[in-house]
């Protein structure tokens, strides 16, 4: 069953899951416990606490939903003592069978909209919505005690400063969207952005409009080429610089292995004669569309007399670079390129970068 197929006008699946659960909640709080079931207030301990969240409409509202949620879950897998992991759509095309087979421990809906299938409703529990979107946490029903943890640790949490700062940071921070005054917020991200900024000797603003240009700041975006999450770093990238490909998803994971290949493409451009904005255009090409393919374009450039070292003298050969007579020469390795793509992304992200640098403190 395609996730989409979910969707229609009969809300009775997750209506009558939140019915049943609240039921046996209200249960639960003014006896302590089922009859004849202790209560497991860690049912995580240990385990891996896996998510999905579904549909896309889920994010209609906001594009930060999914942090919004990751950061919450994080807060209760940390208390928990569990791992945290989110699952990519791509991975999931029947997402109640992979709750089935326990690949997800828990769906985010909308349960305004979203239903249960008619034959799975007995299989199923959903819980009360936990924001004004009505977003809900949907569980098998012999994950109860999970799913009661779950309810029992939010019901507190919700009160607390931290919890009001999610909220503001993912819902009510709509100028780090698109600013146009004086501000020192650009994304929900900026406290892990800053962090490796600096240990790249990177201005935070300008690894914030590279993110921006990736993802939009969205820690869910992927692509049709494997890349995934915040900076779209694929799973061989990450495994190359010592991150769990598993855990792409995690937006400091994320950040942390796309902040290493920048570190990297650095480093191989230090014997070269070019100045530190030339460098700089270099790498950003680079991470945009691969180290040998912008060695193959210097390469080139040299064979027609231009300077490699020179990012506008080196784009001004990109159009011969998709021509045959040229691409099957000994200057160029990797076939044909355009260069089209590349050059927007050099240009937007260091426009965008000097636009931060004019409004965000």
């Amino acid at each position: 069953m395609h996730p989409t197929s979910i969707m229609n006008k009969n809300h009775r699946g997750i209506k009558s899951g939140i019915l049943l659960f609240t039921l046996l909640f209200l249960m639960i709080n003014s006896h302590g416990r089922l009859p004849h079931e202790e209560v497991n207030h860690f049912p995580l301990s240990g385990d891996t606490l896996s998510f999905l969240i579904i549909p896309d409409d889920v994010l209609s509202h906001n594009q930060y939903s999914v942090g919004y949620h990751y950061q919450i879950l994080r807060e209760f897998a940390r208390d928990q003592q569990c791992a945290l992991k989110l699952v990519s759509m791509a991975d999931s095309i029947s997402p109640w069978e992979t709750m089935i087979d326990g690949s997800v421990k828990v769906m985010i809906m909308n349960a305004d909209c979203d239903t249960i299938p008619e034959a799975l409703e007995e299989r199923f529990i959903a819980g009360p919505s936990i924001n004004s979107l009505d977003h809900a946490w949907v569980m098998l029903k012999e994950d109860f005690d999970v799913m009661q943890a779950m309810y029992a640790w939010f019901n507190s949490f919700k009160y607390t400063e931290q919890y009001a700062n999610i909220t503001s940071k993912f819902y009510n921070s709509k100028k780090s969207r698109s600013p146009h005054a004086l501000t020192n917020e650009l994304s929900p991200y900026d406290d892990l952005i800053k962090k490796y900024s600096r240990e790249m000797g990177w201005d935070w603003r300008l690894l914030a409009a590279l993110i921006y240009q990736e993802s939009n700041f969205r820690m869910r975006a992927s692509s049709s080429k494997g890349a995934i999450g915040l900076m779209q770093v694929t799973k061989a990238t990450a495994k190359r610089y010592g991150v769990d490909p598993g855990l792409l998803f995690d937006p400091e994971q994320n950040i942390k292995a796309g902040c290493l290949m920048l570190k990297d493409l650095h480093r191989q451009l230090q014997d070269t004669l070019m100045g530190k904005e030339e460098v700089l255009k270099f790498v950003l090409a680079s991470y945009n569309a691969g180290p040998e393919r912008i060695k193959d374009c210097r390469n080139f450039a040299l064979s027609q007399g231009k300077n490699p070292d020179n990012w506008d003298e080196v784009v001004t050969i990109f159009p011969l670079m998709s021509k045959k007579e040229h691409y099957l020469g000994e200057h160029i390795k990797i076939g044909p390129f355009k260069g089209i793509e590349t050059t927007a992304y050099v240009s937007e992200v260091l426009d965008r970068y000097q636009r931060y640098c004019a409004f965000v403190r």
